[in-house]
């Protein structure tokens, strides 16, 4: 998933702040390149180096789902929840607005 720059760097802070939080991705950078021109994933220490150096700018989330905690699944069933209460909520919200749009068009037909 490709997040902006500022994203980044703001994930990256709250990773340095919060020590204890197991986040379930990797951050990846594509103009960052190790010895072998390979994508490698950006940590902590590499940090400073991405903020003082505006040349890295593509930065993308891949999954790294392993040794999930409680918190962290916890998270994530809260996320999935949301996207298919919302989507619900949106559907229902939509299929009454039509309903109350043909109520509408039969009344001022009807007059």
């Amino acid at each position: 998933m490709k997040i902006s720059r500022k994203l980044a760097i703001q994930i990256l802070k709250y990773l340095d702040q919060h020590a204890d939080f197991y986040f379930p991705f990797k951050i990846i950078c594509r103009e960052y390149l190790d010895g072998d021109g390979e994508i490698v994933e950006i940590d902590l220490e590499e940090l400073k180096k991405i903020i003082r150096n505006k040349k890295y700018r593509t930065f993308e989330l891949w999954e790294n789902l392993q040794n999930l905690d409680k918190k962290t699944l916890r998270l994530m069933a809260k996320g999935f929840l949301e996207e298919i209460t919302n989507k619900s909520l949106e559907k229902t919200n939509y299929n009454s607005s039509k309903k109350l749009q043909k109520r509408s068009e039969r009344r001022i037909v009807g007059k």
